[in-house]
């Protein structure tokens, strides 16, 4: 018989959030707290299913990181949790970005926008590659899973092919060909 799913109180998740939410470098950066706090600290789930509910979050019609927070949110804590949760998540990006909107107001028309392009921006795709590659660590190499994720980095940036489409169209050839994880059992 399963173990139920570890709960947390709406107040335990809302902080798990609230410090994750805090993460700059986008969704990847905050993927990657955590699934330090989540999955390595606290053991709440595994990586396995972090990275599924990630996964789902990508197609939803929102943002992923938003979705993420609701289903671990429910997970780990009912409505409840979600509700803790998708606050946690969202509040430190609507304070961070009403600063910036605010300092940018001011700011914008000057020499102090050129100092972001030369030090956020390639900070943050730092970011974004460190938490990528956190992700596909456990990809085989080779494996029929990178020459997947090989053919849709080509199409996005060579063929400027809609991430939507590449989503949907990786799944189906993952779903026909990589069969999850019974691929080659009878």
């Amino acid at each position: 018989m399963a173990s139920a799913p570890a709960r947390l109180a709406s107040a335990q998740i809302f902080r798990v959030f609230f410090r994750a939410g805090w993460g700059f470098g986008g969704g990847l950066a905050v993927l990657a707290l955590l699934e330090e706090e989540l999955v390595t600290r606290r053991r709440l789930m595994s990586r396995a299913d972090l990275i599924t509910l990630w996964s789902i979050g990508r197609i939803v019609p929102c943002g992923t990181m938003t979705a993420v927070a609701v289903a671990i949110g429910w997970r780990l804590g009912g409505l409840p949790g979600s509700v803790a949760a998708l606050t946690a998540m969202i509040l430190p990006g609507f304070v961070c970005t009403v600063a910036l909107a605010a300092g940018y107001a001011v700011l914008g028309h000057g020499p102090a926008l050129g100092y972001v392009r030369v030090t956020l921006i390639p900070a943050a795709l730092g970011l974004i590659l460190v938490s990528a590659l956190r992700i596909g660590r456990e990809i085989p190499v080779p494996s029929p899973e990178l020459a997947l994720a090989a053919a849709a980095f080509v199409a996005a940036i060579g063929f400027r092919v809609n991430p939507t489409l590449l989503l949907v169209g990786g799944g189906v050839v993952g779903a026909l060909l990589l069969r999850g994880p019974t691929r080659g059992k009878p």
